[in-house]
């Protein structure tokens, strides 16, 4: 008969060996069971407030996938996925020209093959209600006086975006030109001084931050950026405000250089969004555009105007569960 002793040193060795198998059991398991479903969204700056106040929220719910979103400017967001120090599960730009130009081709990778058209905005000008000249801004809201004329009077401070990293930035160019010759006045143009002036021009994500402190009387905005912060806002004429696909041909008539070179003309302000080659999460991404897709409800209540949406690129690289979505070949 063999007999078995038990000291105290055994039975601390038997206890810590099983802990250990229980220990190394349910971390297996839990690899097993668990993954990451978080759907990470790089977005046109405009829409932060749209996405983390709203938009985010109702995907998470409707999905069960959680979400992580960071706004950038357009053209800066693509850059830094061209330049591989962003890689997102979606890509939202403001600009379908964007895509176009830094993101797809051979020139770019192929990072992006193919986007879809998403929803439309257009141009305002969004004022500080506790502005010293926000009665001024009313009247011109109310066409009383025109709204130019306010930015002339001494002492209002007017803030826009970067035309080199931000599409709102150059559209704003396109849209004191446009009013140039809209109102057969060749000093509106002239009231925004360099393009790059730096009396003006603020990042977009923190731009709008400026107006509601009152470090800024107002700025131009899209009008979904506005009516999510209820901010008071002067509208344009459609003939200006980029925000009509009826006036596309005027709206072109309009241009800037961008420092790379790369020239980008007016066009309606069109919001796009696609799912970058190396998406990380592409089950979670596909989840995300399609709810951004089929909520146009959900979007106008943000400001944003219902567009059709149409597919640009390579349609047949768009994943299969979406193409039911897109009712026709775009174009930017």
């Amino acid at each position: 008969m063999t007999i078995h002793l038990s000291t105290p040193q055994t039975r601390h060795l038997r206890a810590g060996l099983i802990a250990l198998f229980v220990a190394s059991t349910i971390l297996v398991s839990c690899k097993k069971n668990t993954r990451d479903d978080t759907v990470t969204v790089l977005y046109a700056g405009s829409l932060a407030t749209a996405m983390e106040n709203g938009l985010g929220a109702a995907y998470s719910k409707a999905t069960g996938y959680a979400y992580k979103g960071e706004a950038q400017g357009s053209l800066g967001g693509a850059r830094m996925i061209h330049d591989h120090l962003r890689s997102p599960d979606v890509f939202i730009s403001a600009d379908p020209t964007v895509n176009e130009t830094v993101l797809m081709g051979e020139k770019n990778e192929n990072l992006v093959s193919w986007y879809a058209t998403m929803a439309s905005s257009q141009l305002v000008l969004a004022y500080n209600p506790k502005s010293a000249f926000a009665d001024k801004f009313q009247a011109a809201a109310a066409n009383q006086i025109p709204w130019y004329e306010v930015l002339r009077l001494p002492g209002v401070r007017f803030g826009r975006g970067d035309p080199t990293t931000d599409p709102k930035g150059y559209r704003t160019l396109f849209l004191f030109e446009l009013a140039g010759k809209h109102y057969k006045n060749p000093e509106i143009p002239r009231l925004l001084g360099d393009p790059l002036n730096p009396a003006q021009v603020f990042p977009e994500i923190v731009l709008l931050a400026r107006v509601e402190t009152g470090q800024f009387d107002a700025g131009i905005f899209y009008r979904h950026e506005v009516v999510a912060h209820h901010l008071p806002y002067v509208t344009f004429p459609a003939e200006i405000n980029l925000g009509y696909p009826q006036f596309a041909k005027l709206y072109a008539e309009a241009t800037y250089k961008l420092p790379s070179g790369e020239q980008v003309q007016g066009a309606p302000i069109i919001f796009t969004i696609t799912i970058p080659r190396a998406a990380s999460h592409p089950a979670a991404a596909e989840a995300f555009v399609r709810f951004m897709l089929s909520s146009t409800k959900l979007l106008e209540g943000f400001g944003f105007g219902a567009i059709d949406h149409l597919v640009a690129g390579d349609r047949d690289r768009a994943p299969a569960t979406l193409r039911d979505l897109f009712s026709g070949a775009s174009s930017p």
